[in-house]
């Protein structure tokens, strides 16, 4: 248990470690990253409460179709969305059959669509 937290909280650290690279901020709360499309801004509420419910790789799904023009908006609200996901403890993500590796594989795979995988890997300490 103590080893998964530590997992989530390593996943964490290389979403705000891939913000600073992109944007150069430090991100305290993933709220601070403001949406310039409001339907952005829903999109991201839709998604955590998808999130919320169960509808883990729905949500996932959903996300990457959402965000396919690849703008900057849609890597704030990828930020917003794994940060939100690396926030569920062990229990939930056991509750419907993910596994932390699952939530890195994921991760790594969307940000890898804005900086290069190299640099993913670097980030998340790990090689695929």
């Amino acid at each position: 248990m103590f080893e998964q937290d530590y997992i989530m909280r390593q996943i964490k650290e290389c979403l705000d470690a891939a913000m600073r690279l992109l944007f150069h901020v430090n991100v305290e709360s993933p709220a601070l990253l403001v949406l310039k499309d409001q339907q952005k801004e829903e999109l991201v509420q839709k998604l955590t409460d998808m999130l919320d419910g169960g509808k883990v790789r729905e949500a996932v799904s959903e996300l990457d179709s959402a965000t396919a023009d690849g703008s900057q908006d849609d890597l704030i609200v990828g930020y917003r969305f794994y940060t939100h996901l690396c926030q569920k403890d062990d229990d939930f993500l056991e509750l419907y059959g993910l596994r932390y590796s699952d939530v890195e594989t994921e991760m790594k795979r969307f940000f890898s669509r804005y900086i290069s995988s190299e640099v993913v890997d670097l980030m998340t300490h790990t090689k695929d």
